[in-house]
């Protein structure tokens, strides 16, 4: 059973139990942080929804994601979720009447949660991709829970008279996307903003289930991939004598992750050290120039190419250019081309996951 099915099955299963008891650069999330520097989202514009492969030259090929299994498929013990309930979030409080069944996300950040947690998706945004698909790496749980879902506009414009055709009772998003029309969706259906993505997925995760009754799912799930990031962590450490990982994003400019972006939790989750230039734990992104790339450097290096024509020729320039030959992981083989779509912009547990997965087949543990 693959790594998607184990997430829907399990979170199928403890909505079940729940039931019975009654129950401009948007794309890359790291930006729902107020810490960085860019106003929304924090990266150049990227088609967030569809994963996209780096088309740049690249000195080897990208690792392919495996079927790691989640840590463990053990049942949850559920409590009986008591509504009405009032939510605190990131715009202050929402009163959920009844358990909600029809969810409204629109923002990637918060679909990740909707669907590990088991919820049915019936609308969804995309950035600058209309009628565009749900990312692939959400697996089985696109059939289980979104399989009816509409498109409602694009991320930084969604469509208020579709999603109020949908009839929600329950829509989700980002603060730093649609604090503006906040009010406007509260009159839809009660809504509830979070604060960030990035750095702050897991609080997502439990900010959805908290709205939808489901927090004993949300822990599992948590518990499980941070056991299996624990297990993979440790047995790369063994296998490659506790390497330095740096994790690099060539966008026309250059971007150094540090351990509060989404990538960052989930190598810190995995207890991999990160090089001196990766240090930050308060901005996401340390941004460098082409003469400081010694700075990119580190044992492994895990880099994406924005899937953008200026963004792929810049690095394949810089790429032909001896500096980058100079880089250690580089000389070494061990700069590895990853997808930017997952590791930049599948902020939650699939993408997390994902991630894993990578880390995974690059050394040999999965």
């Amino acid at each position: 059973m693959n790594r998607t099915k184990r997430i829907a099955t399990l979170a199928v299963a403890s909505c079940l139990v729940i039931a019975s008891c009654g129950s401009d650069d948007p794309a890359d999330t790291e930006a729902t942080s107020t810490t960085e520097a860019e106003p929304v989202a924090t990266e150049a514009p990227v088609v967030t929804e569809a994963p996209v492969a780096t088309e740049a030259p690249v000195t080897t090929d990208a690792p392919v994601a495996t079927d790691a299994p989640v840590a463990t498929d053990a049942p949850v013990e559920t409590v009986p979720a008591v509504f009405p309930r009032t939510v605190e979030h990131a715009l202050g409080s929402t009163e959920i009447a009844a358990e909600p069944m029809r969810v409204v996300s629109l923002d990637r950040s918060l679909t990740d949660p909707v669907l590990a947690l088991g919820l049915d998706l019936v609308g969804y945004t995309t950035y600058q991709d209309p009628d565009g698909d749900l990312p692939a790496y959400f697996g089985d749980a696109l059939a289980d829970h979104a399989a009816e879902a509409e498109w409602v506009g694009d991320l930084l414009s969604p469509n208020l008279e579709a999603i109020l055709a949908l009839q929600p009772d329950l829509i989700v998003s980002s603060m730093v996307r649609h604090e503006a029309i906040y009010a406007e969706l509260s009159q839809i259906a009660p809504t509830v903003m979070s604060e960030s993505g990035g750095g702050g997925w897991k609080d997502n995760m439990r900010l959805v289930a908290e709205a939808t009754g489901r927090e004993d799912v949300a822990e599992q799930v948590l518990g499980d991939y941070e056991a299996r990031a624990a297990e993979i962590g440790a047995a790369i450490n063994e296998v490659a004598d506790s390497p330095t990982i740096s994790v690099v994003r060539f966008l026309g400019e250059i971007r150094l992750y540090q351990p509060v972006s989404f990538s960052g939790t989930v190598l810190e989750d995995a207890g991999l050290a990160r090089p001196e230039s990766q240090q930050d734990r308060e901005d996401f992104i340390l941004q460098i120039s082409e003469e400081e790339l010694q700075l990119a450097d580190a044992d492994h290096l895990f880099f994406t190419v924005y899937d953008r024509e200026d963004a792929e020729e810049a690095f394949a320039e810089l790429e032909a250019r001896p500096l980058w030959q100079t880089l250690g992981a580089v000389q070494n083989g061990n700069a590895h081309p990853v997808v930017d779509d997952l590791w930049m912009s599948g902020v939650g547990v699939f993408g997390a996951h994902a991630i894993l997965d990578d880390l995974a087949v690059t050394f040999g543990v999965g």
